[in-house]
Protein backbone atom coordinates (compact mmCIF):
# COMPACT_ATOMS: atom_id res chain seq x y z
CA UNK A 1 0.00 0.00 0.00
CA UNK A 2 2.76 2.39 0.59
CA UNK A 3 4.63 1.78 -2.20
CA UNK A 4 1.64 2.48 -4.27
CA UNK A 5 1.08 5.85 -2.65
CA UNK A 6 4.67 6.79 -3.16
CA UNK A 7 4.13 5.69 -6.82
CA UNK A 8 0.89 7.95 -7.44
CA UNK A 9 3.46 10.83 -5.07
CA UNK A 10 5.95 10.46 -7.77
CA UNK A 11 3.83 10.44 -11.08
CA UNK A 12 2.23 13.64 -9.43
CA UNK A 13 5.20 15.44 -9.21
CA UNK A 14 6.86 14.24 -12.13
CA UNK A 15 3.36 14.62 -14.42
CA UNK A 16 1.87 17.76 -12.44
CA UNK A 17 1.74 20.47 -15.48
CA UNK A 18 0.73 18.16 -17.68
CA UNK A 19 -2.45 17.37 -15.86
CA UNK A 20 -2.90 20.72 -15.17
CA UNK A 21 -2.81 21.18 -18.69
CA UNK A 22 -5.02 18.45 -19.80
CA UNK A 23 -7.49 19.80 -17.42
CA UNK A 24 -7.49 23.09 -18.75
CA UNK A 25 -7.61 22.61 -22.05
CA UNK A 26 -10.92 21.04 -21.43
CA UNK A 27 -12.34 23.44 -19.29
CA UNK A 28 -11.14 26.47 -21.26
CA UNK A 29 -13.94 29.05 -19.45
CA UNK A 30 -13.06 28.50 -15.52
CA UNK A 31 -10.57 29.49 -13.47
CA UNK A 32 -6.79 28.01 -13.06
CA UNK A 33 -7.95 26.91 -9.29
CA UNK A 34 -10.78 24.52 -10.56
CA UNK A 35 -8.43 22.61 -12.78
CA UNK A 36 -6.25 22.51 -9.43
CA UNK A 37 -8.84 21.32 -7.45
CA UNK A 38 -10.56 18.75 -10.12
CA UNK A 39 -6.53 17.40 -10.26
CA UNK A 40 -6.51 17.29 -6.85
CA UNK A 41 -9.53 15.76 -6.34
CA UNK A 42 -8.41 12.64 -8.82
CA UNK A 43 -4.96 12.25 -6.81
CA UNK A 44 -6.56 12.00 -3.33
CA UNK A 45 -8.91 9.79 -5.32
CA UNK A 46 -5.95 7.76 -6.06
CA UNK A 47 -3.90 7.67 -2.76
CA UNK A 48 -7.27 6.48 -0.93
CA UNK A 49 -7.55 3.75 -3.31
CA UNK A 50 -3.91 2.76 -2.89
CA UNK A 51 -4.85 -0.78 -3.46
CA UNK A 52 -6.35 -0.22 -6.92
CA UNK A 53 -2.94 1.54 -8.02
CA UNK A 54 -1.24 -1.59 -8.07
CA UNK A 55 -3.41 -3.18 -10.45
CA UNK A 56 -3.23 -0.82 -13.16
CA UNK A 57 -1.03 -1.28 -15.82
CA UNK A 58 -0.30 1.97 -16.91
CA UNK A 59 -0.71 4.74 -14.58
CA UNK A 60 -0.53 7.55 -16.45
CA UNK A 61 -3.34 6.73 -18.80
CA UNK A 62 -5.37 5.75 -15.57
CA UNK A 63 -4.53 9.57 -14.41
CA UNK A 64 -5.56 11.16 -17.72
CA UNK A 65 -9.01 8.75 -17.86
CA UNK A 66 -9.48 10.06 -14.66
CA UNK A 67 -9.52 13.62 -15.14
CA UNK A 68 -11.30 13.23 -18.22
CA UNK A 69 -14.42 11.93 -16.02
CA UNK A 70 -13.95 14.67 -13.85
CA UNK A 71 -13.94 16.85 -16.30
CA UNK A 72 -17.02 15.66 -17.29
CA UNK A 73 -18.78 15.49 -13.84
CA UNK A 74 -17.96 19.29 -13.89
CA UNK A 75 -19.16 20.19 -16.74
CA UNK A 76 -22.61 18.35 -16.00
CA UNK A 77 -22.84 20.25 -12.80
CA UNK A 78 -25.87 21.60 -12.54
CA UNK A 79 -25.24 26.27 -12.44
CA UNK A 80 -26.89 27.41 -8.94
CA UNK A 81 -30.24 29.20 -10.11
CA UNK A 82 -29.65 32.95 -8.83
CA UNK A 83 -32.80 34.71 -7.66
CA UNK A 84 -34.63 37.12 -10.22
CA UNK A 85 -33.91 40.45 -9.39
CA UNK A 86 -37.40 43.01 -9.20
CA UNK A 87 -37.08 45.77 -11.92
CA UNK A 88 -37.66 48.94 -11.12
CA UNK A 89 -39.42 50.13 -14.32
CA UNK A 90 -42.35 52.11 -13.46
CA UNK A 91 -44.24 50.93 -16.84
CA UNK A 92 -43.78 47.17 -15.92
CA UNK A 93 -44.09 47.38 -11.98
CA UNK A 94 -43.43 44.15 -10.51
CA UNK A 95 -41.67 42.88 -13.68
CA UNK A 96 -38.80 40.55 -12.89
CA UNK A 97 -35.54 40.05 -14.60
CA UNK A 98 -33.23 37.10 -14.78
CA UNK A 99 -29.55 37.59 -14.68
CA UNK A 100 -27.78 36.91 -17.76
CA UNK A 101 -26.76 33.41 -18.12
CA UNK A 102 -22.91 32.65 -17.16
CA UNK A 103 -22.34 30.09 -19.53
CA UNK A 104 -21.15 30.52 -23.41
CA UNK A 105 -24.07 30.87 -26.32
CA UNK A 106 -23.96 28.16 -28.87
CA UNK A 107 -22.92 30.40 -31.22
CA UNK A 108 -19.89 31.98 -29.13
CA UNK A 109 -19.21 28.45 -28.41
CA UNK A 110 -18.85 27.86 -32.05
CA UNK A 111 -16.34 30.66 -31.97
CA UNK A 112 -14.60 29.29 -28.90
CA UNK A 113 -13.93 26.38 -30.44
CA UNK A 114 -12.63 27.55 -34.12
CA UNK A 115 -10.41 30.32 -32.36
CA UNK A 116 -9.04 26.91 -30.27
CA UNK A 117 -8.71 24.60 -33.58
CA UNK A 118 -6.95 27.43 -35.49
CA UNK A 119 -4.69 28.55 -32.58
CA UNK A 120 -3.45 24.81 -32.17
CA UNK A 121 -2.92 24.69 -36.00
CA UNK A 122 -1.15 27.48 -35.61
CA UNK A 123 1.31 26.50 -32.80
CA UNK A 124 2.07 23.23 -35.13
CA UNK A 125 3.23 25.73 -37.68
CA UNK A 126 5.83 27.38 -35.85
CA UNK A 127 9.50 26.05 -34.96
CA UNK A 128 10.36 23.00 -32.51
CA UNK A 129 12.15 25.59 -30.49
CA UNK A 130 9.38 28.33 -30.48
CA UNK A 131 6.74 25.86 -29.64
CA UNK A 132 9.10 24.45 -27.12
CA UNK A 133 9.30 28.21 -25.30
CA UNK A 134 5.61 29.25 -25.97
CA UNK A 135 3.63 26.14 -24.79
CA UNK A 136 6.12 26.02 -21.75
CA UNK A 137 5.37 30.07 -20.79
CA UNK A 138 1.78 30.34 -21.96
CA UNK A 139 0.50 26.92 -21.06
CA UNK A 140 2.17 25.29 -18.73
CA UNK A 141 3.08 28.70 -16.76
CA UNK A 142 6.73 27.89 -16.31
CA UNK A 143 9.40 31.02 -15.89
CA UNK A 144 11.64 31.85 -18.12
CA UNK A 145 14.26 31.30 -15.67
CA UNK A 146 13.23 27.70 -15.05
CA UNK A 147 13.18 27.17 -18.63
CA UNK A 148 16.63 28.91 -19.16
CA UNK A 149 18.28 25.55 -16.61
CA UNK A 150 15.79 22.98 -18.62
CA UNK A 151 17.32 24.50 -21.70
CA UNK A 152 20.56 24.97 -20.61
CA UNK A 153 20.13 28.32 -23.04
CA UNK A 154 20.40 32.33 -22.16
CA UNK A 155 17.09 33.85 -21.01
CA UNK A 156 17.46 36.79 -23.31
CA UNK A 157 17.62 33.91 -26.34
CA UNK A 158 14.53 32.29 -24.58
CA UNK A 159 12.70 36.03 -24.32
CA UNK A 160 13.21 35.96 -28.35
CA UNK A 161 12.27 32.77 -29.01
CA UNK A 162 8.74 33.73 -26.96
CA UNK A 163 8.56 37.27 -28.73
CA UNK A 164 9.20 35.71 -32.45
CA UNK A 165 6.30 32.95 -31.70
CA UNK A 166 3.78 35.36 -30.35
CA UNK A 167 4.14 37.79 -33.44
CA UNK A 168 3.94 34.75 -36.06
CA UNK A 169 0.69 33.54 -34.46
CA UNK A 170 -0.55 36.87 -33.81
CA UNK A 171 0.09 37.18 -38.12
CA UNK A 172 -1.13 33.22 -38.40
CA UNK A 173 -4.85 34.21 -36.86
CA UNK A 174 -4.84 37.95 -37.42
CA UNK A 175 -7.82 37.08 -39.90
CA UNK A 176 -9.48 35.94 -36.96
CA UNK A 177 -12.26 38.77 -36.71
CA UNK A 178 -11.94 37.93 -32.73
CA UNK A 179 -8.38 37.31 -32.55
CA UNK A 180 -5.84 40.20 -31.29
Amino acid sequence: MTESRQKVGELFAREKSRFLAFVRRRLFDVSGMDAEDILSEVIFSLLRRADVVGEVENLSAYVYRSLANRVTDYQRRAVPEEPAIEEADPDWPGQRVLPPDPRPRPDERVQQDELRRRLFEAIDRLSPAERAVWIATEVDGRSFRELAEDFDEPIGTLLSRKSRATEKLRQMLSDYKDFR
